[in-house]
């Protein structure tokens, strides 16, 4: 259950989010009855018109945010190829074994003790998950799921 001051520091985030420069490739959509929910259109840079739809959903707004892609026709979570071809993203798993990413840790439970990929303190996590979610696309991007 997300706090009062969740709740606020998650849409003053998404305020400050939307004064990115990147932010001017992406379309962002806010779920209000789910309050730390947000849909994101993205494309890779390789590819503008291949546009996909994540969803990212915190519990705790200080840890790693679960990720989804969505099917853009019917709403689905579970189609992958929804789903891009990234390091990390596994569409036949409807997961990305990723160290900022929810599902990655339930995969790795001892990273919360590593190093290397535990889930870094950040004061922006909303735009910390945006930043990383774009970057896979712009940077290792091989196409849809299967």
């Amino acid at each position: 259950m997300a706090t009062d001051f969740e709740r606020a520091l998650f849409a003053r985030q998404l305020e400050e989010v939307l004064e990115l420069p990147e932010a001017r490739r992406w379309s962002l959509e806010r779920d209000e009855s789910i309050p730390l929910q947000l849909f994101a259109v993205m494309h890779p840079l390789s590819n503008p018109k291949e546009l996909f739809k994540a969803r990212l959903r915190w519990r705790d707004l200080m840890k790693a945010p679960s990720l989804k892609f969505i099917d853009m026709n019917t709403g689905a979570d579970n189609n992958p190829t929804a789903w891009p071809k990234c390091f990390g993203f596994r569409p036949g798993s409807l997961d990305a074994c990723l160290p900022w990413t929810e599902e990655g840790h339930g995969l790795h439970p001892e990273w919360v003790n590593s190093a290397a990929n535990a889930f870094p303190k950040v004061e922006a996590p909303v735009q910390f998950a945006l930043l990383h979610l774009q970057s896979s696309l712009d940077n290792s991007y091989q196409g849809r799921g299967p």
